[in-house]
């Protein structure tokens, strides 16, 4: 029997690293503000797609209240910002 909240991280780490895997191919063509933005852009569209509008705006303040825990990627070769 497997755990179902296991499989969802498990899921939610295969993708987060395909999409990390193509966002860094994606640098040797765009430089990395417009790669963020881009990711931001789709984010929010997919969330205000699938959310209510109470549920959008609760998910913007978490977010908000969030930004002190975000920690930037931890790599030998940080990504020159141009």
């Amino acid at each position: 029997m497997s755990n179902n909240k296991n499989d969802e991280g498990d899921i939610l780490q295969e993708a987060f690293d395909d999409l990390y895997k193509h966002t860094i191919e994606m640098s040797s063509k765009y430089n990395w503000q417009i790669i963020a933005a881009t990711l931001i852009a789709i984010g929010l569209k997919t969330y205000k797609t699938v959310l209510t509008d109470e549920d959008f705006v609760s998910m913007m303040e978490t977010v908000k209240e969030s930004t002190s825990q975000v920690q930037p990627f931890e790599d030998t070769k940080k990504p020159t910002l141009q």
